[in-house]
């Protein structure tokens, strides 16, 4: 039977029989010949041997500087440590002198004992066979460790400590670890008072009840095996345990499980070890939300010196090759000349606009762009644009259909109208056969629709959202030789939301595309114009 100690506080364990428990646990785990735990010696600065399994009685008290031979290292690095064959290990060195005896020691796996922030101790286990911890044994032993350290601690207090000084107040800026131990029916015999403040409730209203209804995320199927595996004699660790916390929100646990007893004669109960990890959780989402934003500036970045790199390079080979003709054809007819200059002109143009998209874009997307607002007539904006685009192309016809009266809408002007020059031009670039462009524009759920419908190519159903992302365009359009940068609807896209608006794509009846947005009207002023 596991040695303990009873008084007017409850039952206390003796740290000689928790080490000794806490071996046969590892090495039958493990599937170790010998097992051994070093303790830190504060007054001597040095590790001490305190409990060992399979190791002759000459071993115990041996004395290990921190950082000597490969337990020393264990404790001085704060890291497991594993060796396949100690005999062929120059970190093996000044070993202790049973290592050497028959059978000798070849396999090694050292684990540091930390409760908290300090290295503790360290666990040593042993085999007579070399390669004996497969990397799935080194971390069942990494649970086990933690949960050990952690019941190391507790029964030094419990021996070295009255309870009170025991359940005083934890020093700041250091979580509390609550402690319960549980029996075979999973029924709580004693907790220590972090544990209680954790659940928020007393140690008498504790005793006796079932863990579960306690910590009802303990039934989940992980925690759940968990413990299953602690009554058989195997610790365990759930990383991630809810506990509805006594303001109705969620808190998260780590919880470890170790077994109580020695589980070659029948394991006692569990205890169970838990540590607020919310700080934790929340820093975790945090850095994963983090690195999943970096993700997407790469990809973008990505994406603007491809598009950049590939747009820049036509009109920039064309402006190169025509100014070399205008260079050295002085000779050449004004006509021919004049033509030239026009194609040079016309590519710069065009290399300015991508460079003006790119930069727009950028912009948006930092939120860095401000809107100078004001009560605008959205009908009178859209002739605006209409008149405007004609000058695009010979072959389209631009009509409108304006209801009014139409509410006032508070937007920045020439953003407005930016938003329909790229919604006209793209019609006009896509579709260049030709015809009729459509402009409608009504009231409709308390503020204005403006659609630009055209009888081009249209847009496939399942890439209606697409088409606004950034750099998006579709592959017949790259096929077909197009330009574009696919920025222009999402600049649309961006500066529509940054009026409150929202911008999406129809599919026209007829055949074509119907690209809609909706601005709400100006807020206190419902003026109609």
């Amino acid at each position: 039977m596991t040695a303990t100690s009873t008084g007017a506080d409850g039952p206390r364990r003796d740290l000689a029989a928790t080490l000794d428990g806490l071996l046969a646990i590892a090495i039958a785990a493990l599937g170790a010949d010998r097992g051994a735990v070093y303790l830190v010696d504060p007054s001597h600065g040095d590790l001490v041997l305190v409990a060992g399994r399979g190791l002759p009685a000459a071993a115990m008290g041996h004395r290990l500087a921190i950082g000597e031979g490969l337990t020393g290292r264990v404790v001085a690095e704060g890291r497991s440590l594993s060796s396949p064959d100690v005999a062929v290990d120059p970190r093996s060195l000044r070993r202790r002198p049973d290592w050497d005896a028959e059978p000798p020691v070849r396999s090694y796996l050292g684990l540091p004992l930390r409760p908290g922030t300090v290295t503790t101790g360290a666990l040593e286990l042993t085999n007579e066979r070399p390669n004996a911890f497969s990397p799935e044994g080194r971390g069942r032993a990494s649970i086990l460790a933690d949960a050990a350290a952690l019941l190391i601690e507790q029964t030094q207090l419990w021996t070295q400590a009255p309870r009170p000084a025991l359940d005083a107040e934890p020093l700041p800026g250091l979580d509390p670890i609550g402690v319960a131990s549980l029996n075979r029916e999973l029924r709580i015999t004693h907790a220590n008072r972090a544990f209680s403040q954790l659940v928020a409730l007393s140690a008498e209203q504790l005793l006796g009840r079932p863990v579960l209804a306690i910590i009802p995320d303990l039934g989940r199927p992980q925690a759940r095996d968990a413990l299953a595996a602690a009554l058989h004699g195997t610790p365990g660790h759930v990383g991630n345990v809810r506990l509805l916390g006594p303001k109705g929100g969620h808190e998260a646990l780590s919880a470890s499980f170790l077994p109580l007893g020695d589980p070659a004669r029948g394991v006692d109960g569990v205890l169970l070890a838990v540590h607020d990890a919310s700080a934790r959780f929340r820093l975790e989402q945090e850095l994963r939300a983090q690195h999943a934003q970096a993700l997407v500036a790469r990809d973008r970045l990505r994406a603007v010196i491809q598009v950049v790199s590939h747009e820049l390079r036509t009109p920039l080979t064309s402006i190169l090759g025509y100014a070399h003709l205008l260079w050295e054809r002085a000779d050449a007819d004004l006509e021919k000349r004049r033509r030239w200059a026009e194609l040079v002109l016309s590519k710069s143009r065009w290399m300015a606009r991508l460079v003006d998209e790119v930069t727009e874009f950028a912009g948006l997307d930092a939120g860095q762009v401000s809107l100078h607002c004001q009560p605008e007539d959205l009908g009178e904006l859209v002739e605006r644009a209409a008149a405007d685009a004609r000058n695009l192309s010979d072959r389209h016809q631009f009509r409108l259909e304006i209801s009014r009266p139409l509410p006032a809408v508070m937007v920045d002007r020439d953003r407005l109208l930016q938003v329909l020059a790229n919604l006209l031009a793209n019609s006009v670039r896509y579709w260049p056969e030709g015809g009729e462009i459509m402009l409608r524009v009504s009231a409709a759920d308390r503020g204005v629709v403006v659609r630009v419908a055209d009888r081009g190519p249209g847009v496939p159903g399942e890439l209606a959202e697409r088409v606004f992302e950034p750099f998006f365009r579709l592959e017949r359009d790259r096929a077909r030789g197009l330009p574009g940068t696919g920025l222009g609807l999402a600049v649309s896209r961006a500066n529509i939301e940054a009026h409150g608006g929202r911008i999406w794509i129809e599919q026209n009846p007829g055949g074509g595309a119907v690209f809609a947005f909706w601005l709400p009207v100006a807020l206190g002023d419902e003026a109609v114009v």
